[in-house]
Formats: C-alpha cells, sequence, structure tokens
C-alpha cells in the first residue's frame, strides 16, 4: 500500500494533466492550410498583369468587335441582295404555270381559234388562256411581262409621204392581223438579267406563203454542202412535209452553220410580213436597244465580207448598206424619245418588200406612233437574223420557240389553214 506521502507527490502531475487535457479540448484550431492572410510572393510583380499587356489584350477585343460588326454587315447586305433578285425576278421563278384544265377555252364561249400555225405543241414555257378581251394570251416566262398577245393589230400599209416620224397612226388606219409565231426572253451576262420579252408574229395572210417557203426550203436547202431533206419522187411538188422530215428540217433551221442560209432563203424574198413585238422588262432606252440590234448587224455584215472572195464586193460592202444603216442608226436617236420604261410596246414591222417600220406605243388604250423607216431590206432581214439564225443569237429561248411554231405549219398542207368554232 502507497504511502500517504508518494500519494501527494503524484496528484499535483494528475492535475495538471487534466487541466491542460481540457485547455486543449476547449480551444479551437486557428491554422489555416489552404489560405491566409499574407502575400505568397514577396518579389517582383506578375509579368502578365503588366499595364501593356492590358492594352493589348483591349486591342484584340475591338479587333474581334470589329470582325463581328463586318460579317454582321456582309450577312445583311446578302440578305437585301436575295431579297433583290427575288423582286425583281431576274430568273423568272415567280412565273408559274397554269393548270391545263384551265387554260382550255370552254367550249360554250364560241371563240374562234385558228387551226392552222397551232405551233408550240413542244414548248413548255408557252401556255395558253382566254383574254379579257376575248383573245388569247399566251404565258411568256416571266411576271414582270407575264402574257403576249396570240394576234395582233398592225397597219396593213403605212404611207410615209402623209404619216412623218413621230405621228400617231389614226384610228382610221386599215389594221390586219397577225398571229404569234414564238416567243422567248432576252437576256445579258451571265446572270441572265432579263431586258426584254420578244415575240415574232406572222401575218394571217401570208401563213400559207411561209408555209410554201418552208417546205421549199426542205426540198431544195440552201448551201453548197446541205442536202434535201425531202428526197422522194415528186419532192418538187410537195405540199407537207411528215414527222420525219419535219424533224430534219428542225434541225436544220436550229444549226449553228446552216440556219443563216436557211433563214436568209426564207425571209430573202418579196412577200412575207412579219413583226418583232418588244416589251422591256425594265426600264431601258433606245440606244440601249439600238446599240445591240447595230452590234449585230454589223458582226453579220463582217462575217458575209471575210467569207466572200477577194474579187467580189459582197452584199453588204456597198455605200448604199452603210447609209441604210445610218438611217436605222437615226430612227432610234436624235428628236425621238429616249427612255423605253417597262412595259411598253415597240414594233418592228418587216413589210412585204422588205423595209422596216418601227412603231411605238406607250400606253395600250392610244394608238401607236410611227418612228420611221429604212427602206432597204438588208437591214431588216439582219436584224431578224440576230434572232433566228447562228451560233449565238439575241435570244435562244426566242428562237426555239419560233421554230416549234412553224414545225406545226409545215405539218399541215399548204393552203389547209381554216378557222373552226371551238
Amino acid at each position: 500500500m502507497a504511502s500517504p506521502s508518494s500519494l501527494q507527490g503524484a496528484m499535483p502531475w494528475r492535475t495538471y494533466s487534466q487541466c491542460m487535457r481540457r485547455s486543449y479540448l476547449r480551444s479551437s484550431p486557428t491554422t489555416r492550410f489552404i489560405s491566409t492572410t499574407r502575400p505568397l510572393r514577396t518579389t517582383h510583380a506578375n509579368p502578365l498583369r503588366t499595364a501593356g499587356n492590358v492594352r493589348n489584350k483591349e486591342a484584340e477585343i475591338a479587333k474581334y468587335r470589329r470582325s463581328m460588326t463586318l460579317s454582321a454587315a456582309g450577312i445583311a447586305a446578302c440578305a437585301v441582295a436575295m431579297y433583290g433578285v427575288i423582286q425583281l425576278d431576274m430568273f423568272g421563278l415567280d412565273a408559274k404555270p397554269t393548270d391545263a384544265a384551265d387554260a382550255a377555252p370552254s367550249s360554250s364561249n364560241k371563240t374562234m381559234k385558228l387551226d392552222g400555225p397551232d405551233g408550240f405543241t413542244s414548248s413548255p414555257s408557252v401556255i395558253r388562256i382566254q383574254g379579257q378581251d376575248g383573245a388569247e394570251q399566251v404565258s411568256t416566262g416571266t411576271s414582270t411581262i407575264p402574257y403576249f398577245p396570240s394576234t395582233i393589230q398592225l397597219p396593213k400599209t403605212i404611207d410615209t409621204t402623209s404619216v412623218q416620224s413621230g405621228q400617231e397612226l389614226g384610228p382610221s388606219t386599215e389594221q390586219e392581223e397577225y398571229q404569234l409565231l414564238g416567243l422567248g426572253i432576252r437576256t445579258v451576262s451571265f446572270l441572265k438579267i432579263q431586258v426584254y420579252v420578244v415575240g415574232l408574229y406572222v401575218a394571217k395572210n401570208d401563213i400559207s406563203e411561209l408555209q410554201q417557203r418552208l417546205v421549199r426550203t426542205a426540198v431544195n436547202p440552201p448551201g453548197k454542202h446541205t442536202q434535201s431533206v425531202v428526197d422522194s419522187p415528186g419532192a418538187t411538188s410537195a405540199t407537207l412535209l411528215v414527222s420525219t422530215e419535219r424533224q430534219q428540217l428542225k434541225e436544220l433551221l436550229l444549226d449553228p452553220e446552216q440556219s443563216d442560209a436557211v433563214w436568209d432563203a426564207i425571209l430573202k424574198p418579196d412577200g412575207l410580213r412579219t413583226a418583232f413585238r418588244i416589251v422591256p422588262t425594265r426600264n431601258t432606252d433606245f440606244l440601249h436597244l439600238r446599240d445591240g440590234w447595230v452590234r449585230g448587224i454589223t458582226g453579220r455584215a463582217q462575217r458575209v465580207a471575210g467569207a466572200a472572195p477577194a474579187a467580189s464586193p459582197g452584199e453588204f460592202q456597198d455605200e448604199s448598206f452603210g447609209a441604210a444603216l445610218n438611217d436605222f442608226k437615226g430612227l432610234f436617236g436624235g428628236g425621238q424619245r429616249k427612255n423605253v420604261p417597262k412595259g411598253q410596246t415597240l414594233v418592228l414591222v418587216r413589210n412585204g418588200e422588205g423595209a422596216l417600220d418601227a412603231l411605238f406605243q406607250a400606253d395600250a388604250e392610244k394608238p401607236a406612233r410611227f418612228m420611221g423607216r429604212v427602206a432597204d431590206e438588208r437591214i431588216s432581214r439582219l436584224v431578224w437574223l440576230n434572232y433566228l439564225a447562228g451560233k449565238n443569237v439575241s435570244s435562244e429561248g426566242a428562237r426555239q420557240s419560233v421554230v416549234d411554231g412553224v414545225m406545226g405549219i409545215v405539218e399541215r398542207p399548204v393552203g389547209t389553214v381554216v378557222q373552226k368554232v371551238i
């Protein structure tokens, strides 16, 4: 058993340890192992946080903002351009084909329809509908000038001694009906910007003459190396062409090399009255139209002169042709009205002698105005060839449509163009 003195010596240490334990448990830890109130680094400042780097960063931000602004402006410009293309209908996308059931005229209206040059049977862009005045209308393929009349009334003759240039043709002028053969759209540049709609018309009383010329061309096509389309016995007295012969004639009329001579042989003789009806799809002027025709005339005249023998002066090399070309230029310049707003009508008429008459109609309700005449038939023939013959024409769609139209003529015997009540 321990002595009292030993117990008394051990008590202070026990008491001291208990007090230390209670003091330790009562106190809370104040040490911070992760963060500290004192800076960890007392050396030089961070080089990434200098004033120069801040300025560089602000410059980069400004650069990014400018790029974003330019991108937004480009997107807005593209959107405006697309909207403009859609509104102007440069590619004719708004033209909607008319349903065949709606396009067919009813049998109860007793409308007179020409059963001769039906034409356009294979052209997908031509759709006939019944017009408000009872005349048939033909779809053009563009929403700006949606329809062309299938028939128009033009002066039978114009006496230049009594009708001056710029004078309106009075209601007493004797009229004659012309039938539409084909139409198309004149476009420029690789963007295919539409300039005007053009249609070729022929006098109804001259349709039989056109039939005879087409059949004779098939029998004896012009050109040194061109073979006859019709090679059967009695071909010289042929009055119509069968399907295979019509197809060969069509290829001949569209041939880039031989079509010049073929159409020249059809147009050159007297006695065939035709007309081109031109309606701009956008605002233009006579000088712009004239320059296009003059380039075509001079280009063809130069090609013919280059192909002619050196000893021969050539058909288009004399002084009278130069004078006639100057008359044609003056027809659309000088004191004539300069502007041609869209929707107004210009008609180039080739009369029975080949003379070219220009008529301008600003309003459908008003009479046409006589602009003048070029008597030399070579001028009108070269203008017509610009649309119908050669490798490059003013309107490929118009040429295709005209050829499709004349194919409907040669499938019927000459002189059997009749009318019937639908």
